[in-house]
This record gives C-alpha cells, structure tokens and sequence, in this order.
C-alpha cells in the first residue's frame, strides 16, 4: 500500500495498480476461486426447504353479546397462546411426527425431545394484519400457520393438520370454559341455597318459638290487649252488680225470716235454705228439659247452678254432721220447700246472683291472666325485633346472593348451549395451505453475491500481504526514489531453456494443487451443506432478523 500511495503520488497511481495485479494475477486468482467455490457449491448442495402457509378466520360470535353474552372472556392472543401450548405440547406433535413420517434421520440419531424441538422451530403462527393498527371493535381476525419442510408435499399437509388442530382445540377450550363456569356457579348456587335453607330454618324455628311476641305481632296485641281491658271493665262491673245483688237478697231473706214467727217453723239452716234451693232448680231443670236440649245455654247455666249448689249442699252438710246424732240426722229430712212465691223467687235470684259473682270472678281472673300475657308480649316486642334483625340480616344478604347467582347460572347455561351448539366464536380456514411453488429457502442468489464480495476481498487482500512483504525492486524509479546512489544500467531478465521449463513444471505443480484444492474445497461443501438443514435454518433466521430490521 505505501507503494501505491508513492506511485499514486508522482502520478503513477493507476499504472502502477495494473502493474500490481498483472504481476500477482496467479496469487489473486487463486483465493478468488477458492471462496467462490466454497460459496458456490455451499449455494448449490443445500437442501431446499418449503413453507406452506394456511389463512385461519377468527369469525365473532353470531349471536349479538347483548342477548347472549360468553363466558370464555380471553381476547384471541391470548387464547391463542393457550392454544398453542396445547397444540405444541409433546404428544400433540410426536403424533404429527408419526403420522407424516416427519425428520427420519434425525428420528434414528436424536431423542424425542430433539425431534419435538426441531418441529417446533418449524411451525410459525402470525397474525396477517398489524394489531396496533387494528381497530379495537374490529370483529375480523386471521392469523396463518405455517410449517417449514423439506418437501413441499408434506409442508402442505402438516400446515393444514396444525390448522386443524387449531379449530378443534378452540371448539373443545371454549366449550370446557363455558361448561366449567355453568358448573362453578351450580355448585356455588346449591352450597347457598344449602345455606339460604338453614337461615329459613332458623328464622321459622324462632317465629314459632316467640310466636305473639314478633314485631309484626305488636299492632295485634295492642288491640287485643285494649279490647281485654274494656272487657275486663265490663266483666268487674258485672261482678260487682251481681255481688251487691247477692247481697240485697241475703238481707232480703234475713228480714223475712226475722219477722216469721218462730212456732210456726224452726230457725232455717243455710243447708236447709241449699237444699231446698236444690230442689227447686230440678223442677226447673226437668221443666226445660222438657222444652228444649241439653245443649241448651239455659239448660247448660241451669245444670251449672244445680253443680254448685250439690257441692255446697254436700259441703254444708259435711260441717253440721259432727254436731248431731247419728239418729237424728236420719229422723231430720230436707226442709221443705217453702210454699211462698215471693220467698222462692228470692232464693232463685240469690242463687243466680252467686253463679254470676262466681262465674264473674274466674272471667275476671282470666281477663287478668291474658292481659298479663300481651303486655309480656307487647314489652318483648323491642328485643325479638333485634334478635330478629340479626337472623334476617344474613338471610338478606344470602337470598340477594342466590339471586344472582341464580341469574349468573341461567345466563352461563344459555352460554355453554351456544358454545356447544357453534354458535359461539370459531376458527375456520379461510385459505388452506397449498403446495408451495418456489422453495422458501435458501436464497442462493444471496449467497452467491456474498461469496463474490467475500473473494474480491479475499484476492485483495493476499495481493496487499504480498505486496508489503515482498521488497524487491523492479523498476528503475524505484531505486532511484529509495536509495541515494546514482544507476549506472539496467540488465534485463535472462531466461534459458532450463528456466523455461522448471517454469512449465511449477505452473503444472501449481495448477494440480489448485484444481485438487478445488475439489477439496467443494467435497468439503458438500459434506457440510448436503442435507444440512440445521444451516438452512439458520442462514434464514438471519435473513429474517434482517428483514424485520428493515422494517
């Protein structure tokens, strides 16, 4: 190079280069032969390799989401990368393998795992538009499968078969996903109405239990218990007439039987008086028995008096037997009934007026009892109504629960129906994959143009070594620019017959080791590119990076 630029500067610079490479035509030459057989045959022994491509649709939902909406919430990339692991999982691909008698070498010399890698690599899945640019309510997607192979036949029908495969697994996911959430949610559903149950359980066991003293009871017992006290009112009223009655009568009768003469009758005993009280009722008695039934109320009050006054007779009795004889009890009969009308009607009112006071007596205890019992109610009302809030407090919120699961469940039935009958989103080929007609790669043209550029440069740069190591001088200019002493002559080269041909024999040597150079380099070329498809893959995985980089 120093002496190009020496040569170049005194105006020599192109003659001087031309002189350069006539004198090392055989040294350029032969690196320039050895890279451009090396790439040429590179070019030519590797194997072709095909890329067949199917076009997959992804087509919506056919029912607006508005009516039925679906479970299966993933967008499409994601799903598809679901998918995908699905599809390229081990077994999927090693049944594609056998099946289409996929990589034979490789099958005897390398495990599955190697064999399913290598697949892996083969097969590409894409989206055929720019997502970014897509609009979000875009209801058209597509994506291509592709698989690489070596021949084009096979290409083809792998591709189509993974695009299959594509579709069916989409048909069984969506399906799976719609029928798991319709089962989710009838689970969740029967675990809240198991719950919603035992709250009603609950709740109906403490109304029964506290039943009259429930909140929605109070307005009830408030009436209830204002009607009880004018009753209770009524009733001592009553009682209170019928005991001043009683008492009227009484003294009525003692100042009759005051002014009585005494000869006339013995003193009356209350047993006597009773008895003969007793007596008259039954005439009275058998009287309406007469006239009407025993279910009479007349008859039934009448019987009711008759008890009372046999108790009182038998009680009276009972009392007077210690203070007489044996035989004088049994000479002494009943009183007899006195034969006056007005002294009869005294004793029928005065009988009449103790079954009222007494009767009067028990409703008014009763009254007392129930009145007792509402206000009890009406002052636990405050506190069942917070217990009771507490126990509807859960069972609002779970009931408002199963409601919507309820609604949540018949919604995810509807969607799993849809799923199940192709109604719902699906994949299908919108452009099967066909026999490709130009191999995918390698791009040889390429090749070829790098290994010219490499063995241009290969040849300059073994003429520039050359030229710098070698420092021998051939032209007289040279000389005198380098050295300072003065050239007296020149002598030309002097070639003999001998020179002659040692020369032949060299150029012969030369020749034979170049030609066997040659056939080295292109024997070993072909050992490395025969079938390499390892190399393929990697010469265009450069050619796609490099692609994408000019994107």
């Amino acid at each position: 190079m120093a002496e190009i630029r020496e040569t170049a500067s005194r105006g020599q610079g192109l003659p001087a280069l031309f002189e350069i490479v006539r004198r090392r035509r055989a040294l350029a030459l032969m690196p320039l032969a050895f890279v451009l057989a090396a790439t040429a045959s590179l070019a030519f022994f590797l194997p072709s390799i095909w890329t067949a491509m199917a076009v997959v649709m992804v087509d919506r939902q056919q029912i607006p989401e508005s009516f039925v909406k679906s479970t299966v919430a993933n967008g499409v990339e994601s799903r598809l990368l679901t998918l995908s692991q699905e599809i390229l999982s081990r077994t999927q691909l090693l049944k594609i393998v056998d099946k289409y008698q996929l990589y034979p070498k490789l099958r005897r010399t390398a495990s599955e795992e190697q064999v399913v890698d290598r697949m892996r690599r083969d097969i590409r899945l894409e989206f055929n538009d720019d997502r970014e640019r897509r609009p979000k309510d875009s209801k058209t997607v597509a994506f291509n499968v592709s698989y690489t192979s070596t021949r084009p036949e096979v290409a083809m029908m792998v591709a189509n078969a993974i695009a299959d495969l594509y579709i069916a697994e989409n048909v069984k996911l969506r399906e799976k996903q719609a029928v798991a959430t319709s089962d989710f949610l009838e689970n969740q559903l029967g675990d809240v109405r198991k719950t919603l149950g035992e709250q009603e359980k609950k709740i109906v066991a403490y109304k029964e239990q506290f039943m009259g003293e429930l909140p929605e009871q109070k307005d009830a017992n408030l009436r209830t218990l204002e009607r009880l006290q004018q009753q209770l009112q009524i009733t001592s009223e009553n009682q209170r007439r019928a005991q001043e009655r009683r008492q009227q009568i009484t003294q009525a009768l003692a100042e009759i039987d005051q002014t009585a003469p005494e000869a006339m009758t013995p003193a009356p005993t209350p047993a006597s008086q009773a008895a003969a009280r007793l007596m008259l009722l039954r005439q009275e008695l058998m009287q309406m028995q007469t006239k009407f039934s025993d279910k009479y109320p007349d008859v039934i009050q009448m019987k009711e008096q008759i008890r009372l006054l046999e108790d009182k007779v038998n009680a009276e009795s009972a009392a007077a037997l210690p203070k007489q004889g044996g035989g004088r009890r049994k000479a002494e009969g009943l009183r007899p009934v006195p034969q006056n009308g007005y002294i009869q009607s005294l004793m029928s009112q005065l009988d009449q007026a103790n079954v009222e006071a007494k009767t009067g007596a028990e409703e008014v205890a009763s009254l007392n009892r129930q009145i007792g019992v509402y206000q009890r109610r009406i002052e636990n009302a405050p506190k069942r109504d917070h217990e009771l809030t507490l126990l509807t407090r859960d069972y609002d919120s779970t009931r408002d629960m199963f409601k919507t699961l309820l609604s949540k469940r018949e919604e995810a039935g509807i969607a799993a129906n849809l799923e199940q009958q192709k109604h719902g989103e699906q994949f299908r080929i919108m452009d099967p994959a066909l026999i490709p007609d130009r191999p995918a790669g390698p791009n040889r043209l390429r090749l070829l143009l790098v290994g010219v550029v490499l063995a241009i440069a290969a040849s300059g740069a073994a003429v520039i070594l050359a030229e710098n190591v070698d420092t021998s001088y051939r032209r007289v200019d040279e000389v005198r620019s380098r050295l300072p002493v003065p050239v007296l002559s020149t002598i030309p080269r002097i070639s003999t017959e001998s020179d002659r041909v040692r020369h032949q024999r060299q150029r012969r040597l030369v020749t034979a080791a170049v030609t066997a150079g040659l056939l080295a380099v292109i024997g070993s070329s072909y050992a490395i590119a025969h079938n390499n498809h390892t190399l393929v893959g990697l010469l265009m995985s450069d050619q796609s990076s490099s692609a994408q980089a000019k994107r």
